[in-house]
C-alpha cells in the first residue's frame, strides 16, 4: 500500500513539473520572438503558480529559480526593442514577481499540507475513535455533526444534520456567550439507546472561522463510566462486608449500596429452603418513594423452585443471569406487577461458597438495558464474597462455641451442673434451636437423656418429653449411631431419615438438620451429644472436626472429676 501510495505522489509531480516545463518553454519562445520591451517574463508567474499542485513542497522554489534563469536568457537572447534600461527594469519586476510569487506560494503549500494533515488527523480520529465534532449556532441549538461516536446515539457515523442529545444544556449555552477566544466550557451528556447507556464529555469553544456560533468535541466516555460504577459498587459492598459482624447486618447495607450505585430500583436476597427445596425472600431494599411496593409484597409471598423465575434460574445453573425485560420474558411469573411499577430489566447472581449455593440476589431497573457482562463477571465475584463472609461467620460460631465449652469447663466442679450451660452456650453459638446430652447405661447398654436444653420461646415440649422418655441401643437413632461407631455423624434432614424414631415430633414442631458426637474417655464412649436446627442443612465437615475434639475434651474433663 505504501509502495503505491509512494508511486502515484511521484506521478502526479512528474505531471506537474512537466506542465510547468511545456508553460516555461512556450514562454520563453514568445520572449525570443517578440523585442525588448515588452513585459514577456511576466507570465512565467503562472508557472510558479501551476507549481502549487506539486505534491512536492519544494517545488514552487525551484520552478522559481528556473523561471528566474529564462527570464536572465530572455533579456540576452530577444531582438532588441526599447531602452536596455527600461528591459532590464521589466526584466527585474519579473523576476521579483516570480520570488513574491514563488514564496507565498510554499507559505500556501505549507498551510495546505497543515490544514491537509490536520484534517486527515481529524477525520482519522472522528472515523476510528468514538468522538462526535459538531457546531452549535448562535440560537445555542446544534446544527450539524460527525464521528464515528454517533453510532452510540443511534445516529449515522459519516455525518448528521439537525439536533442530537450532546447540545450544550441551557447553563452550559449561556456560558459560552460570555467565552474569549481559545476559551471552552465542558459538559457531560448521558442518555440510553436501545436500552444501552451512554456518556459523552464534551467541549464548546467560539468558532473563529466566521465568528458565528461555537463549533464543539465530544468524546465516548461510556465504558470508562460504567468501569467507575462497577468499581464503585464492589468497593462499597467490600466495606460493608468489612465493617459488619453478622450477615443479618450486612445484607439490608448491600442491597442498598448496590441499587444506589447502579442507579437500580430494587434488590432482593433469595434464600434457599432445604426442606421445601425453594427460595425465599430473606431481605428486599427500595426508596419508600420508588412505586414498587406491590412488587416488594408480591416477592414476599412467593417462593421459586430450580429453574423458576429469574432466583430459580440463577439457583440451578449457578451463575449470574440477566433479562433485558422482565415484561416480555416468559419465565417471570411476576411480569404483571413488574409491569404495572415500570420495572424491565433485571439480573441475579447466586451467593456461593465452593459449591454450595446458600442464595441469590436479584436486581431491578425501570429500564430496559442490554446485558452487561462485565457487571455480571463482577457480580459473581462479588457471590463469592458473600459466600466466603457467610463462612466466616460459621467460622466464628464454630470457635465462639468451642471457647464457650472451654471456659464453662474451666469453672464447673461437675458435668452435672455444667451439662445445661454447654448445650446453652453451643446452641446460642451455632444459632441452633434444641440441644440435648445422652449418657451410656453400661448396665443396660442402653443410651439415656439426662439433659436438654431450649430456647424458652420455643415450644419444644412434646420433643423434649420424647427425648427424656426415650432409650436407645447402639446403631439406633442419631445417638445410637454415633454410639455404635464412636464418630461424629450428620443428618441433613431427620424428618426424612429412615433410622431416626423421633421423625413424626420432629416434624410436627419444626426440627430438621442435626449433628451429634460422643464424649470419649481414651476409647470408652460414656454418652452423646446431639443438637438440632429448624432447616435443613448440608453437613458441616469443620464443625464435626470440632466437635469430635470437644468430646474428647469433655470425656477428660469427666475423668479429672472422677479423680477429684
Amino acid at each position: 500500500m505504501r509502495d503505491l501510495d509512494a508511486q502515484k505522489i511521484s506521478q502526479d509531480r512528474f505531471r506537474v513539473l512537466a506542465l510547468c516545463s511545456v508553460t516555461a518553454l512556450a514562454i520563453l519562445i514568445s520572449d525570443l520572438l517578440l523585442p525588448l520591451g515588452v513585459a514577456e517574463a511576466v507570465p512565467y508567474v503562472a508557472v510558479v503558480l501551476i507549481s502549487l499542485r506539486s505534491p512536492n513542497k519544494q517545488d514552487p522554489l525551484l520552478v522559481a529559480v528556473g523561471c528566474s534563469l529564462l527570464t536572465l536568457l530572455g533579456f540576452e537572447l530577444s531582438a532588441e526593442g526599447a531602452e536596455v534600461w527600461m528591459a532590464a527594469v521589466n526584466r527585474g519586476i519579473a523576476i521579483f514577481a516570480i520570488w513574491v510569487t514563488a514564496i507565498l506560494a510554499m507559505q500556501i503549500k505549507e498551510a495546505d499540507i497543515t490544514a491537509r494533515t490536520q484534517s486527515q488527523m481529524l477525520m482519522g480520529i472522528l472515523g476510528n475513535t468514538p468522538t462526535v465534532a459538531f457546531t452549535v449556532d448562535q440560537e445555542g441549538y446544534l446544527r450539524e455533526s460527525q464521528g464515528k461516536g454517533l453510532q452510540r446515539l443511534g445516529l449515522p457515523e459519516k455525518a448528521s444534520v439537525g439536533r442530537n442529545p450532546l447540545e450544550p444544556p441551557a447553563d452550559i449555552k449561556a456560558q459560552t456567550e460570555k467565552l474569549e477566544s481559545g476559551e471552552a466550557v465542558f459538559y457531560e451528556s448521558r442518555g440510553t439507546h436501545h436500552g444501552a447507556p451512554w456518556w459523552f464529555l464534551n467541549y464548546v469553544t467560539p468558532n473563529t472561522i466566521d465568528g458565528e456560533g461555537t463549533i464543539g468535541f465530544g468524546i465516548d466516555i461510556t465504558e470508562q463510566k460504567l468501569a467507575e460504577r462497577r468499581m464503585a459498587t464492589h468497593d462499597a459492598v467490600t466495606q460493608v462486608l468489612a465493617e459488619s459482624t453478622t450477615l443479618s447486618e450486612a445484607t439490608p447495607k448491600i442491597l442498598q449500596a448496590i441499587c444506589e450505585q447502579l442507579h437500580w430500583k430494587i434488590g432482593i436476597i433469595w434464600k434457599v429452603d432445604y426442606q421445601r427445596h425453594v427460595l425465599y425472600l430473606l431481605e428486599d431494599w427500595y426508596q419508600p418513594s420508588s412505586g414498587v411496593n406491590e412488587f416488594a409484597a408480591l416477592s414476599q409471598e412467593t417462593t421459586f423452585s430450580p429453574g423458576i423465575g429469574l432466583p430459580g434460574r440463577v439457583w440451578e445453573r449457578g451463575d449470574p443471569a440477566w433479562i433485558e425485560d422482565v415484561t416480555q420474558d416468559k419465565n417471570f411469573p411476576r411480569a404483571a406487577i413488574a409491569d404495572k411499577e415500570n420495572l424491565h430489566a433485571a439480573f441475579g447472581f447466586p451467593i456461593r461458597h465452593r459449591d454450595q449455593i446458600f442464595g441469590v440476589m436479584e436486581f431491578f431497573s425501570d429500564q430496559i438495558q442490554e446485558p452487561d457482562e462485565a457487571l455480571l463477571q463482577m457480580f459473581s465475584t462479588i457471590g463469592t464474597q458473600i459466600g466466603q463472609f457467610i463462612e466466616r461467620e460459621n467460622h466464628q460460631r464454630r470457635l465462639q462455641a468451642h471457647h464457650g465449652v472451654t471456659n464453662l469447663l474451666a469453672v464447673s466442679p461437675s458435668l452435672t451442673q455444667a451439662s445445661p450451660q454447654i448445650l446453652k452456650a453451643i446452641c446460642e453459638s451455632l444459632g441452633w434451636a434444641f440441644g440435648a446430652i445422652w449418657h451410656v447405661d453400661s448396665q443396660k447398654e442402653m443410651l439415656q437423656c439426662i439433659e436438654v436444653w431450649h430456647p424458652p420461646t420455643a415450644l419444644f415440649e412434646e420433643f423434649t418429653a420424647r427425648s427424656l422418655e426415650a432409650t436407645f441401643p447402639r446403631g439406633i437413632g442419631l445417638p445410637g449411631r454415633v454410639w455404635e461407631h464412636g464418630e461424629p455423624a450428620w443428618i441433613t434432614d431427620v424428618v426424612v431419615d429412615p433410622n431416626f424414631p423421633r421423625a413424626p415430633i420432629a416434624a410436627k414442631v419444626g426440627l430438621h438438620a442435626a449433628f451429634c458426637f460422643p464424649i470419649k474417655i481414651g476409647t470408652e464412649i460414656v454418652g452423646v451429644m446431639e443438637f438440632f436446627n429448624r432447616d435443613p442443612q448440608e453437613p458441616d465437615k469443620e464443625l464435626l472436626e470440632m466437635f469430635g475434639a470437644i468430646g474428647i475434651q469433655i470425656g477428660q474433663f469427666i475423668q479429672r472429676t472422677r479423680l477429684g
